[in-house]
């Protein structure tokens, strides 16, 4: 946390940061004094934004032009100053409807929440799938292609599908493929990769083939260390002024590749309790210090979990964004309660 501010210096630098976050124009102190009716003089406000500049908290883009915030001061104004935009009833209550609308299923909630914040905050939005952290196996089915092949596919607790072929030692009919994975699934269902490979019933050839074609399926998962996520909100990001130049547009869509998302995204900070601020530069990659992201965890009562983000300018409207952001995971903690239980 910055050195506390005076009374008069944290009014001032709360009046800059509202009014750059709206028109995105350094802020000059004949613009203050006139909208706010400030009982001091321009000069006054002039000598106070001198200090605030001199302690890091604003910057003069320009000779004679007016003051901007930092990094410093979006960070004063975060912790200190802040007070989180109520989202109101009404809004709720459409939200809501939306997911009453949409199929009970984990990856159309993902994807509908982070269309829901790209769309009320005008920034991008990266929501991931609630999944566990330990894959656990809900069933798995064996279509036949023909007599020495068959289609495995595992179906994980958080609806995640997985599928390759398998090699058969035999013909194999379909009644008899249906028979193998009504069996496994009675004993398997709930378990993880190294559950799957315990040593706890005797299983016929085919079956131990399965067994094993399922659990490496499911450490594929774990390997590849990349959450299934939704990014929504892409050409909003892109509209805003801070992102007319073309190496910043560049680097911060490589980032926003779904291979480059756990780097964009600090994994750390997304499984801490509660809400995350990062801001400009305090993000470890260059490409993402023009941005604040806003994240957090959902988890619900099964084990599922995930995590909400939003990605903007650091001017960006803070008390709006972090009041999404909280309320979106309330609601995602809410529904995996009631149906995932």
């Amino acid at each position: 946390m910055p050195n506390k501010l005076s009374e008069r210096r944290q009014k001032l630098l709360q009046f800059i940061i509202d009014e750059y976050v709206t028109t995105a124009q350094p802020v000059g102190s004949n613009a203050l004094v006139e909208k706010y009716g400030l009982p001091v003089s321009s000069a006054t406000i002039r000598n106070e934004m001198a200090a605030l500049e001199e302690e890091g908290y604003i910057a003069q883009p320009h000779t004679s032009a007016g003051r901007v915030p930092t990094d410093l001061g979006y960070r004063y104004y975060v912790e200190a100053l802040m007070r989180e935009e109520r989202v109101p009833d009404e809004l709720k209550q459409m939200i809501r409807h939306q997911f009453h609308q949409a199929a009970r299923e984990l990856e159309e909630w993902a994807r509908l929440s982070a269309a829901i914040l790209a769309g009320r905050l005008r920034n991008a939005a990266i929501v991931t799938t609630p999944h566990s952290p330990e894959p656990r196996l809900r069933w798995i089915e064996l279509v036949g292609v023909h007599d020495y092949l068959a289609l495995l596919v595992v179906v994980l607790q958080e609806a995640r599908v997985l599928q390759q072929t398998l090699a058969l030692d035999r013909p194999f009919s379909q009644e008899e493929l249906t028979a193998v994975a009504r069996k496994l699934n009675e004993v398997l269902a709930g378990k993880s990769a190294v559950e799957l490979r315990a040593p706890y019933l005797e299983l016929a050839p085919v079956e131990s083939a399965v067994v094993e074609a399922t659990a490496s399926l499911i450490d594929s998962t774990e390997e590849a260390g990349v959450e299934p996520s939704f990014l929504e909100g892409m050409r909003e990001l892109l509209r805003q002024p801070e992102f007319t130049q073309g190496e910043r547009i560049i680097g911060l869509l490589e980032q926003l590749e779904d291979r480059n998302l756990a780097r964009a995204i600090p994994q750390a900070a997304a499984r801490e309790h509660g809400i995350r601020v990062i801001i400009g530069r305090e993000h470890p990659i260059d490409a993402m210090q023009v941005c604040s992201v806003i994240t957090t965890r959902y988890t619900g009562p099964s084990g599922l979990r995930g995590s909400l983000s939003v990605v903007g300018p650091t001017r960006m409207d803070y008390p709006r964004a972090v009041s999404m952001v909280r309320y979106m995971s309330a609601l995602m903690e809410e529904l995996l309660g009631v149906y995932f239980a």
